[in-house]
């Protein structure tokens, strides 16, 4: 259950991107690229900087 917790932000993100890149696809050019944003630019660098933190000393 520990692991599900520490990557639920990764799992989050793939789906933001995958839903993003249907949902362009489909012709829905408002919804897909602010899931795609969401999904690279806020959910993955925040799960890095969460995995990662520990290691650089914070």
């Amino acid at each position: 259950m520990d692991f599900f917790r520490k990557t639920i932000l990764l799992w989050l993100s793939l789906v933001f991107i995958t839903v993003g890149f249907i949902s362009l696809k489909g012709g829905k050019l408002s919804l897909g690229p602010l899931l795609l944003v969401g999904g690279y630019c806020v959910l993955l660098p925040f799960f890095i900087w969460r995995s990662f933190r520990k290691s650089v000393g914070e």
